[in-house]
């Protein structure tokens, strides 16, 4: 029992690399997100893969001078594949990360989800 205790410790920190997100927004269920963080802080992005509905995640765009991606893993999570990105803060302002996907059989690209990043400044929702 305590083997698998530990196995299964191992197994939720490997979802985001060893890093601590101060941060994890799970996705499901919403196109829309914001969040408010500090410079040098991490923060994670857990998004359910909509192979499901015929679509495939194909990247995340996101201002390099302000975020810079430290992780990402693609796991099973109750029976259904996930996408984790775990991202660095690097400086004050705001910015939108925007998860991307594309028709499996093929087609234009489209914006799956939308996360402002709000980063420095006054405490509170912008």
């Amino acid at each position: 029992m305590i083997v698998l205790f530990v196995v299964g410790c191992g197994a939720s920190s490997n979802v985001d690399g060893g890093f601590e997100p101060a941060e994890t927004l799970v996705l499901d269920g919403v196109y829309e997100s914001r969040v408010s963080v500090e410079k040098g802080e991490m923060i994670a992005l857990d998004i359910l893969v909509p192979f499901k509905k015929g679509y495939r995640i194909v990247g995340v765009s996101f201002d390099p001078d302000m975020l810079r991606l430290e992780h990402y893993l693609e796991y099973e999570g109750d029976g259904m594949t996930r996408a984790r990105y775990v991202y660095a803060v690097l400086m004050d302002g705001t910015s939108d990360l925007l998860v991307k996907m594309e028709p499996l059989a093929g087609g234009n690209v489209e914006i799956y989800k939308q996360v402002t990043v709000k980063v420095g400044g006054e405490t509170g929702l912008f």
